[in-house]
């Protein structure tokens, strides 16, 4: 009896773990490039458990968000510059203790796969 509980509790819990599924990648479908008037900001993840491969994924002025293909040259130049851009504007902004301020105007957080950059408005 008390191995035919432990089978169904196993059985219970596989099946709960299949029907959750897998995370998947964000981008399915990838662009080239894009007018880079309409981006607002740039997101770029690595490698993680769930996706094995890179991802960059743009916010446009609508608030809607498109993937482009990482290994493009617009997209390797438009990081490059957004990050540029970040580290400008955590300077300008940099107190004296090493904190940055004007909370909206630039954020650069980088983990180990993901990094978000938003540009100032100036």
């Amino acid at each position: 009896m008390n191995t035919a509980i432990q089978c169904i509790i196993l059985l219970a819990c596989t099946i709960i773990c299949i029907s959750a599924g897998p995370a998947r990648c964000m981008c399915v479908n990838t662009i080239s490039a894009m007018d880079p008037k309409r981006i607002v900001g740039v997101t770029q993840y690595g490698l993680r458990p769930w996706c094995n491969k890179e991802e960059v994924i743009v916010t446009l002025t609508n608030g809607a968000q498109r993937c482009l293909d990482p290994a493009q040259q617009f997209t390797i130049v438009l990081v490059r510059a957004f990050k540029n851009l970040a580290k400008r504007a955590a300077k300008t902004n940099t107190t004296g203790q090493g904190t940055t301020t004007s909370p909206g105007t630039s954020t650069a957080t980088s983990t180990a796969t993901t990094t978000t950059l938003v540009p100032t408005s100036s």
